[in-house]
C-alpha cells in the first residue's frame, strides 16, 4: 500500500469522524415534529453552532467573561465532505492496475 493511499484512507476516516464527533456540542437545534429527522437536520444546518469552552461567572453574579469558541456546524460538515472526497480521489488514483482483471 502506497503512502498516498494511506493518506487517502486517513482523510476519509477524519472526514467521517469530524462532523460525527462534534454532534454532542451542537447548539441552536430546533426539532420540528412534523418533519423527518434528515429534513429537520439539513433545514437547521444554518442555525447550528458547535460551542467549545466554559462560561465563567464571577463572585456575586458579576460576569467576568467567557471563553467559548463557537464554530458554525456547516463549516465542519463541509470540511468533512471535502476530506472524504479528496480521500476517495487519492485512493482511486493510486489504485493498483494488477487488481483489475484483464480478459
Amino acid at each position: 500500500m502506497t503512502m498516498t493511499r494511506k493518506i487517502g484512507i486517513i482523510m476519509i476516516i477524519i472526514g467521517i469522524c469530524l462532523p460525527t464527533a462534534t454532534l454532542p456540542f451542537i447548539t441552536e437545534f430546533r426539532p420540528a415534529p412534523e418533519l423527518c429527522l434528515t429534513s429537520n437536520f439539513f433545514k437547521n444546518m444554518g442555525n447550528m453552532v458547535v460551542a467549545f469552552g466554559v462560561q465563567r461567572i464571577g463572585v456575586s453574579g458579576n460576569d467576568t467573561g467567557s471563553t467559548v469558541i463557537a464554530v458554525p456546524y456547516r463549516y465542519l460538515f463541509s470540511l468533512g465532505v471535502v476530506l472524504v472526497c479528496a480521500g476517495l480521489v487519492a485512493v482511486v488514483i493510486t489504485a493498483d492496475d494488477s487488481s483489475v482483471r484483464k480478459n
